[in-house]
């Protein structure tokens, strides 16, 4: 019996240095993976939102490619340009007037 106790000791010290610094470790390292694990939800929804915008400008990419009237679009409200015979009105605004100041 005297062997046996050795040998029982033996292995429950064996099991704590194997398993303790594990756990001490992962006690430490709470704070620090919470705070990873917040910055990855971050730039999970980041690369879903430039996911998003990639998308949409490889509509439009395509759009321009394959779409004459959006070049046409796009040439006349980004550019200011007119197709061949068109017929340009500059329409000027007439200012606010601005009444007075009033005297007390």
């Amino acid at each position: 019996m005297h062997w046996g106790n050795r040998i029982l000791i033996a292995g429950t010290v064996a099991a704590l240095v194997a398993w303790g610094p594990n756990q001490l470790e992962r006690a430490a390292q709470t704070g620090e993976l919470e705070r990873v694990q917040r910055e990855r939800d971050g730039l999970v929804v980041a690369n879903r939102a430039l996911a998003d915008e990639i998308n949409g400008l490889a509509a439009e990419v395509q759009a321009l490619k394959s779409d004459p009237d959006e070049i046409a679009r796009i040439a006349r409200e980004d550019l200011n340009l007119v197709a061949p015979g068109e017929v340009v009105f500059e329409v000027a605004r007439a200012a606010a007037k601005k009444s007075p100041p009033r005297e007390p």
